[in-house]
């Protein structure tokens, strides 16, 4: 029989292979998104963020949602040895996925003017016009609209790679998309804003640059194909494999396996566009009730945005800068940890989806308990990092004191979420990789109830505000996980060993916030906030690999599955990281 699988990576071979790329494009994010924090502030982000949560769910469903369906039924068919649907799903993606980017796209428009209260619509003699929030979002929305369209082409290509376990497309496209945003995105923002000094519009310069980043990366996928794909599925292969499904059959197996994974998507990046659609309306409504408490409570940020634009008005435009505090400071640090996780979560797809069709229990137990440990090992020393560290994390990055000293509380209170959602993403590729993508709608479909419900209170307190936001978050994305990781449980049929996957990670990352914590107190008053910060995360990190050590975290199977993995085994035993 023939065999491709020199050709593929193994599961923590892809997880390596995507956490590097991840890693290298958040590096390559970090020097675009925290000069341009620091050049718009938090109105110009307010604008930024308005329009990019906007686009975030639509994104999730090209970019998320898609591939996953798409690299489960091409894992299936090559277990199956069925080449020839491998190229027919592919071609009956790009159908479909060219429709739904174009019709993505259309719907970003009319959306962006009808939330935006830009345009009216008549029905039945009747004129009316949303306004959700403000109209300087317009130009924002209207420039990263476009990349719906590329996203979905793309989506395509990385399920038919990421369903043959090569990781390495996806992993270089991501770096093309933070580099496009980097070179052309800043470059853009600076110079609308020195000629115009128009925050509005130059937010949206910030965003075409995303537009051009996943139109190099959908470039770089569709070469990358052309010219590798025999390497890929040699002819052979090809040849030997039965005759493929009808287009029309191909095109309904994908729909009826993505609908349910998009539908888990959109809805689990549904809190950007509840934050979005509600916060701002909510604070407006906190403002009105007690206007005087948030001139008070907020006015150094009030005197800093005057000083920026002196057309700012502190009760009209206030709950823009807030919201941009929020998810242009604070939010988007403990965003980092989710998408460093789901990365593993989608090099797992294809190993358990396989190990699932062939009903190897045995491989399928050891896959699970390692990706949820690898994550815990992860997702757990970040989060309390955050939680310890918050004030002078964001000090240490961004140097608008007013805009820190509001999000530090609300990223304070996303480190303990950080855990939560870091864990929850790779649980739900998982679920996916065995057939039960419908379970995680119905979680997170509650979680999101759940979330409006405390934002609607929340944030309409004028005491709580801006707060209230990563409450709801930190409760929707707990719920969540929980109910997942039960599911997983109770649906994949295995005994997951607890202590080993989640206490002892629990333990040595509480251990490691602690550490920061202690660290940044002694030296604070000594060294600064900066350099504290700095030596804090450093000796926490020294910390936690002594922990790893000592409670015996790290398997040696977990190693072995690298790249080189013999030999790191070795020398993690050397180093003592691991002792059996």
């Amino acid at each position: 029989m023939p065999d491709n699988s020199k050709n593929k990576q193994s599961f923590l071979h892809g997880s390596l292979i995507l956490l590097i790329a991840t890693f290298l494009a958040k590096i390559i994010g970090a020097v675009y998104r925290i000069p341009l924090t620091n050049l718009l502030g938090s109105r110009g982000m307010g604008f930024y963020s308005t329009a990019y949560d906007l686009y975030v769910p639509m994104y999730s469903i090209a970019m998320a949602g898609l591939p996953i369906a798409i690299s489960r039924i091409v894992a299936e068919q090559s277990a199956k040895e069925r080449y020839k649907d491998v190229y027919k799903t592919l071609k009956a993606a790009q159908t479909i996925f060219l429709i739904t980017g174009g019709t993505g796209f259309a719907l970003m428009i009319l959306l962006a003017f009808l939330l935006t209260g830009n345009t009216t619509i008549t029905l039945f003699g009747h004129s009316f016009a949303l306004h959700v929030f403000n109209k300087g979002a317009l130009p924002g929305i209207l420039a990263i609209a476009p990349s719906l369209l590329f996203c979905c082409i793309m989506s395509a290509y990385r399920g038919y790679f990421e369903g043959l376990s090569n990781m390495k497309p996806t992993g270089i496209s991501e770096v093309l998309e933070a580099l496009g945003k980097l070179v052309f995105g800043y470059t853009l923002a600076s110079v609308i804003l020195a000629s115009t000094n128009n925050y509005s519009y130059a937010a949206a310069g910030a965003l075409v640059g995303i537009s051009i980043g996943e139109a190099m990366s959908t470039f770089y996928l569709f070469l990358r194909f052309r010219l590798t794909r025999w390497k890929d599925i040699p002819h052979s292969l090809l040849d030997a494999s039965p005759e493929p499904l009808a287009l029309k059959k191909q095109m309904s197996g994908i729909i009826i396996v993505a609908v349910p994974i998009v539908l888990g998507s959109l809805v689990n990046n549904v809190t950007s566009l509840i934050d979005v659609v509600m916060v701002q309306k909510q604070l407006g409504n906190a403002i009105s009730k007690a206007p005087q408490y948030f001139l008070n409570t907020y006015k150094d940020l009030i005197s800093h945005e005057i000083s920026e634009d002196a057309t700012f008005n502190a009760i009209s435009d206030l709950p823009n800068s807030l919201y941009g505090c929020h998810r242009g400071f604070a939010f988007s640090i403990y965003n980092l940890i989710p998408v460093l996780t789901s990365t593993l979560g989608v090099s797992a797809i294809p190993v358990l989806a396989t190990a699932w069709f062939k009903k190897d229990g045995v491989e399928v137990k050891q896959n699970i308990e390692t990706m949820i440990r690898t994550v815990a090992v992860i997702a757990m020393p970040c989060g309390a990092g955050i939680f310890a560290l918050s004030f002078g994390i964001l000090s240490l990055l961004y140097t608008n004191a007013s805009a820190i000293a509001i999000a530090a509380p609300n990223l304070r209170i996303l480190g303990v979420c950080a855990i939560f959602a870091g864990i929850n993403a790779p649980i739900i590729n998982m679920l996916q990789a065995i057939g039960k993508e419908r379970v995680p709608l119905k979680n997170i479909a509650i979680g999101a109830v759940l979330k409006i419900a405390v934002n609607y209170i929340l944030v309409g307190v004028p005491s709580i505000n801006i707060v209230g936001v990563p409450i709801g978050t930190t409760v929707c994305y707990a719920y969540i996980c929980i109910s997942n990781f039960i599911a997983l449980i109770k649906y994949s049929g295995v005994k997951l060993n607890l202590y080993s996957i989640i206490i002892k990670p629990l333990m040595a990352g509480a251990v490691c916030g602690l550490s920061a914590w202690v660290c940044y107190t002694v030296t604070n008053h000594i060294l600064g906030i900066s350099l504290s910060t700095a030596l804090s995360i450093v000796f926490a990190g020294i910390i936690y690999l002594v922990m790893v050590s000592l409670l015996c975290i790290i398997e040696p199977n977990d190693i072995l599955t690298l790249p080189m993995g013999e030999k790191l085994l070795k020398i993690a035993k050397k180093f003592k990281i691991i002792r059996k």
